[in-house]
Parts: C-alpha cells; structure tokens; sequence
C-alpha cells in the first residue's frame, strides 16, 4: 500500500466511526414522571445524586473553575476569581427545620411548588437558599461573596442557583 492509500483509508475509518455513533430521534423531548413528595425513595433518589456532578452542570460555561467536594457530606464548592464561591449540598437526612434553627434572617417562601428557605448561614456574603425534597431531605445552594463590593450579590446568587437546580430534585 501507498502512503497514499494508508492516509485515506484512515480518514475513511476515522468518519464511518464518527457518523456509526450519530442517530436522530424525532418527537418532542419531555422529562421523565417525578415522583411524589410523600414517596419514601425521593430522600434515596437524592442522595444518588453527586454534588459535583450537578454542580458543574448548572454553572457550564459560567467561568467557575470545577467543583470540589470540601466535605464528607455530598457537598461541592466551585469558584470563580473575583466573584466567590458557588455551592450545593445535597442531604437525605436534613429538612428544613434543621437549617432554620441554625441561620440567621430566615425567610420561607414557594420555589416552582416546592418549600424552601433562604438565610444567612455564616456572616456577611453569605447566603443559602434550601428546597426541600422531603420533611427529612434537602437541598442546599449556597452563595460566598468575600469582596465587600459583592457581598449583597450572595442572596441574588443562591437564588438564581436553587432555581435551576430545582427541577432536577427528586419530589
């Protein structure tokens, strides 16, 4: 065989293993069922869900360096320079009450028909908003801000992060 030959039998591999892997699928994309709130494998299904993994989904292409578990808890914590830190924590055996007894400037309200809270759970620049999944099992998004200049950007931040976060939790 020519140098000729060997180069385009190559690229001739080369594409029919990348056009093997393409396939189209028609119809309308829709989520899988949820299940209910009372269901007792919703505290199960979100602890089979990795901090990180979730974490590094919602901030792709954001500029935050990638998340780092800072606990032995599912909990990871992604930064960006000059902006602070993101994070999640994901707990099946806390619910709400356990934040609210431990936050400062707590405030209840509805996230997309789900319960949540947001305070103050560590000082200036910090903010957590927790959605609960069930009365035993909760999410945690949480916002650092460390420049004074920023700090008012935690809550908006924590907010904007269980907002998008919420529609992969388990009810």
């Amino acid at each position: 065989m020519t140098r000729r030959t060997v180069a385009i039998s190559a690229v001739a591999s080369a594409l029919l293993a990348v056009s093997a892997c393409s396939t189209t699928v028609t119809g309308t994309p829709s989520p899988e069922p949820r299940a209910t709130s009372s269901s007792p494998s919703a505290g199960e299904a979100l602890n089979a869900l990795d901090a990180c993994t979730v974490l590094d989904h919602l901030l792709a292409g954001q500029g935050f360096d990638p998340g780092v578990s800072k606990t032995a808890r599912n909990e990871c914590h992604a930064s960006k320079l000059e902006y602070g830190t993101l994070s999640l924590a994901l707990d099946p055996s806390q619910g709400l009450a356990e934040f609210e007894a431990s936050a400062d400037a707590v405030t209840q309200f509805d996230l997309s028909g789900r319960r949540a809270v947001s305070g103050v759970p560590a000082g200036p620049g910090t903010c957590a908003v927790v959605l609960e999944v069930t009365e035993h099992a909760r999410a945690m998004a949480g916002a650092t801000m460390l420049a004074p200049e920023r700090q008012a950007q935690a809550c908006p931040a924590a907010r904007e992060l269980a907002t998008a976060l919420e529609p992969l939790l388990p009810r």
